[in-house]
C-alpha cells in the first residue's frame, strides 16, 4: 500500500483522470464513498467478495466481484475498505498486480463527516473514530511485523462463560456450556500484567462473555485494564439485558471504557433503552448497533483440508486478529479458545501461548506471541471451522435455544 497525503492523492486522481475502485461495500466503503464525494471525486466500482452484494448498486454504483476487478486495467486507484481483511486484501490486490493500491487512514481521518446524512445508530461520532482506528491499526500490522515494534490491535479477555442469552448459533460457541463459570481473576490479572510486559502498545481490551455482565465482579476487571498506560481503551460487548448498577456501572465512567451494545430487538435486549438512557446520565461512552444478521459460521466439525486451504481460510477469515484469552491462555482466534476449552477442538501447544507459565522468560513469551500473531499461516482450529470470511453469507441473529447444545460431534 502506498502512503500519501489525501489532498496531494485527491489531486493527482483528478489531474490523471484515475478510475477509482472502493474495495469493500460496507461501512467503511460507505465512509470512504463520503469521502471521496466531499472532495468532488467519483467513484467508478465498489469491490466485494459478498456474492450477495455483487452485481448490485451501492450508493448507485454498481458492486463487481474480484473476479471482475483482476480483468479490468491495472491503472485504477483502489481503497481498502475494511477494518478486519486489510492484510488480506492487500495480498490479494499484489497478486492481481495492482499499483495504486491505498489504505484509508490518511482520507478518513481527515474528513468531517457531521454533514454526510450517515445513519445514526450505525455511525455516531464515535463508532467512526473506532472504526477508522481498528482499520489503521490492521493496517501497521501489515507494517510492524518486519521490525521490532510489538503494536496489537485487539485482545479479547472472557471474564465468563455464562451468557444470559443462549444463542443457537453464537460464534463464539456459548450455546455449548453446561456450567459455565466465571474467570478466575487472580489468574487473569496474572496472565494480563504478562501479556503488557511483552508487547509495546495495545488499541483496545474487548471485554466478552458470555455476557460481562452476568460476572457481579466485572468491575475489578476493568479497573484492572484501564490502569495500563499502554492500553488505548478498553471495550465491554453486552447484549444489554442486565442493567448495570453498583460498581459494574461506576467502573464504566472511566473515559477509556465503552460499552458496545448488540441490540437484538425488544424481546431479547429488553434492558437496551434504560442501559441507553443510564449511559446518557452518566456520560458513559457507548455505540449502540440494531443487529438482524450474523454471518453463517456453520457447525463445529473435522475437514480434512489441504495446507493451501487452510491457508487461505485464515488468511481470508475476520477473527484472525482476534487474540483471545480464556483461563490463562491466550489463543489465536475466539473460535479456537473457546472450542479448546469445551474440547471440542483439540488442544494444541503450538497454538497457544500459556500467559500463566512462570517458567517462561518475557522475552520468550514475546517471541511465542510475536509468532502467534503475525506469523502463524493456520490453526488447528481451522480444520473444524470454516471461517468468517464474507462470502459465506448471512442467518438471523439471536435465534434462541432453551437448553445448551449438546456438544458437536466432531469426528
Amino acid at each position: 500500500m502506498i502512503n500519501y497525503k489525501t489532498n496531494s492523492l485527491v489531486a493527482k486522481i483528478k489531474k490523471d483522470s484515475i478510475s477509482v475502485v472502493l474495495f469493500g461495500a460496507g461501512n467503511m466503503g460507505e465512509l470512504a464513498y463520503h469521502a471521496l464525494k466531499k472532495r468532488n471525486v467519483t467513484v467508478d466500482y465498489f469491490c466485494d467478495s459478498d456474492k450477495h452484494k455483487q452485481g448490485k448498486l451501492f450508493y448507485g454504483i454498481k458492486v463487481i466481484s474480484p473476479n471482475e476487478l483482476s480483468l479490468m486495467d491495472r491503472n485504477k486507484a483502489i481503497f481498502i475498505c475494511n477494518g478486519q481483511y486489510v492484510g488480506a486484501v492487500s495480498s490479494l490486490l499484489d497478486q492481481m498486480k495492482f499499483q495504486l493500491v491505498y489504505n484509508l487512514v490518511d482520507l478518513l481521518k481527515n474528513t468531517d463527516f457531521s454533514d454526510s446524512n450517515l445513519d445514526q445508530n450505525m455511525f455516531s461520532k464515535l463508532s467512526i473514530k473506532r472504526q477508522i482506528l481498528l482499520h489503521e491499526q490492521n493496517y501497521l500490522k501489515t507494517k510492524n511485523k518486519i521490525n521490532n515494534e510489538f503494536n496489537i490491535s485487539n485482545v479479547d479477555i472472557v471474564i465468563t462463560e455464562r451468557c444470559s442469552l443462549k444463542c443457537k448459533d453464537c460464534a463464539n460457541l456459548m450455546q455449548y456450556y453446561v456450567r459455565p463459570k466465571n474467570s478466575d481473576h487472580d489468574l487473569l490479572f496474572k496472565s494480563v500484567d504478562r501479556l503488557m510486559k511483552c508487547i509495546d502498545k495495545l488499541y483496545e481490551f474487548r471485554v466478552l462473555g458470555g455476557d460481562p455482565f452476568m460476572n457481579k465482579k466485572m468491575y475489578e476487571v476493568i479497573n484492572k485494564l484501564v490502569d495500563y498506560d499502554n492500553v488505548d481503551q478498553v471495550v465491554i460487548y453486552t447484549n444489554v439485558t442486565i442493567l448495570p448498577k453498583g460498581e459494574n456501572l461506576e467502573c464504566l465512567k472511566n473515559k477509556k471504557v465503552r460499552l458496545q451494545i448488540s441490540n437484538y430487538g425488544a424481546v431479547l435486549s429488553r434492558k437496551h433503552d434504560e442501559t441507553i438512557k443510564l449511559c446518557e446520565t452518566n456520560n458513559i461512552l457507548y455505540v449502540t448497533e440494531r443487529v438482524t444478521k450474523w454471518q453463517d459460521l456453520g457447525k463445529i466439525k473435522y475437514e480434512e483440508k489441504t495446507v493451501d486451504k487452510l491457508e487461505n481460510l485464515f488468511k481470508n477469515c475476520c477473527a484472525n486478529n482476534l487474540l483471545t484469552l480464556i483461563h490463562g491462555k491466550l489463543h489465536g482466534c475466539p473460535t479456537a479458545a473457546n472450542g479448546t476449552n469445551l474440547r471440542i477442538i483439540p488442544n494444541n501447544p503450538k497454538d497457544i501461548v500459556d500467559l500463566s507459565d512462570d517458567k517462561m522468560s518475557i522475552e520468550e513469551t514475546r517471541t511465542q506471541l510475536r509468532d502467534l500473531y503475525y506469523h502463524k499461516k493456520f490453526l488447528t482450529a481451522c480444520s473444524y471451522c470454516k471461517g468468517r470470511d464474507y462470502g459465506f453469507g448471512e442467518i438471523d441473529a439471536a435465534i434462541q435455544t432453551k437448553k445448551p447444545l449438546p456438544l458437536p460431534n466432531i469426528n
